[in-house]
């Protein structure tokens, strides 16, 4: 077919097959609502035509006539992707399978938000997946709009669902599995000045605190200062607290503390144990292999797509949920009976 600079139309799909617009728009749209019908050999014919012409549909139009866009907005996005190691990447890449199994589009929006005060994007949505924050504004506005949305380890408004690994219970595990070896100087790496304030960070930390205190422990010094660098953590909690163990935010930190361990010849485990939150790539691959909680990432995205599309199609029967989900204990060698000094 002759190559243009126009915008191939449902007229040129039309005239090229020998049908009505309405007819291509039909089958293009897959509306075969009121007994409309066609032959497959024309139905195939459409479809090759428009391909050839470039067709695409005017997403505008179809939205206009079905009142739904088919569209879900992704936000938060400008605070999680830039982290070393992101957790939130396979959290995405889980919601957005489950989005276009169900036949939805998926779209991330990182607006400039000293130009606008809204993360929302400019064009109708039928709901958002928020990655643990976005702005106020923006709550206010999915509130205000009546627009369905889940946040992920986050903080939602009244109408809005959460979906959050249960930090409590995951904290107590690896503090439990700590003690059970023996251990009586545990000391915790908390969140780096990079994290922003939210729910994982306060959950692990304040059950850091009261486990240690049910069980007639004391809390290392330093267990509520912002991790800077590894080092620095070693000489304080090992070598001048004597802790034998450490609970670290997240598996970023914990494989700083093993290549600082190397530097100070601090041994993991003989001289120090190391359990992470985060099962993620390389925690199996260094030495030693890291005793980890593992988040289910992919779940967590599954579940928010799921709470998302059930909102959409039932609006009348949602009520917000807060859905806590379990995480493995998954022990390896980096944490051992403490050394007999």
């Amino acid at each position: 077919m002759a190559e243009n600079n126009t915008v191939p139309t449902v007229k040129e799909v039309a005239a090229h097959c020998g049908v009505s617009e309405a007819t291509v728009s039909r089958v293009l749209n897959g509306n075969y609502k009121n007994g409309f019908s066609v032959r497959q050999e024309l139905r195939q014919k459409i479809t090759q035509v428009a391909d050839a012409l470039g067709y695409r549909p005017n997403l505008a139009a179809k939205n206009l006539v079905r009142r739904q866009t088919k569209m879900i907005a992704i936000l938060g996005c400008d605070t999680v992707l830039g982290w070393p190691g992101n957790i939130y990447q396979t959290i995405i890449n889980a919601s957005v399978r489950a989005l276009h199994i169900r036949g939805y589009d998926v779209c991330i929006t990182i607006p400039n938000l000293e130009k606008s005060n809204t993360e929302l994007p400019s064009w109708r949505v039928d709901g958002a997946i928020v990655m643990q924050e976005c702005s106020e504004q923006t709550v206010e506005a999915m509130e205000k709009s009546g627009l369905p949305y889940v946040v992920i380890n986050g903080v939602a408004g009244p109408n809005g669902s959460i979906i959050i690994p249960d930090d409590i219970d995951a904290t107590r595990r690896a503090l439990n599995h700590l003690i059970d070896m023996g251990h009586r100087r545990i000391a915790y790496a908390g969140p780096t000045s990079s994290h922003k304030e939210h729910r994982s960070i306060v959950d692990r930390h304040d059950t850091y605190v009261s486990e240690l205190t049910e069980h007639g422990l004391e809390p290392i010094s330093g267990h509520n200062t912002v991790f800077r660098s590894a080092p620095a953590f070693l000489a304080s909690t090992v070598l001048k607290n004597q802790a034998t163990a450490i609970l670290a935010y997240d598996h970023v930190e914990a494989i700083k503390i093993i290549h600082a361990a190397h530097t100070l010849d601090i041994q993991i485990p003989k001289q120090v144990s190391l359990v992470c939150f985060n099962d993620e790539y390389l925690c199996d691959v260094v030495t030693p292999a890291l005793t980890t909680i593992g988040v289910p990432l992919r779940r967590m995205g599954r579940i928010a797509a799921q709470t998302l599309l059930s909102q959409i199609d039932s609006p009348q029967s949602y009520s917000p949920q807060c859905i806590r989900l379990s995480q493995d204990l998954i022990i390896r060698a980096s944490t051992a009976q403490p050394f007999k000094r």
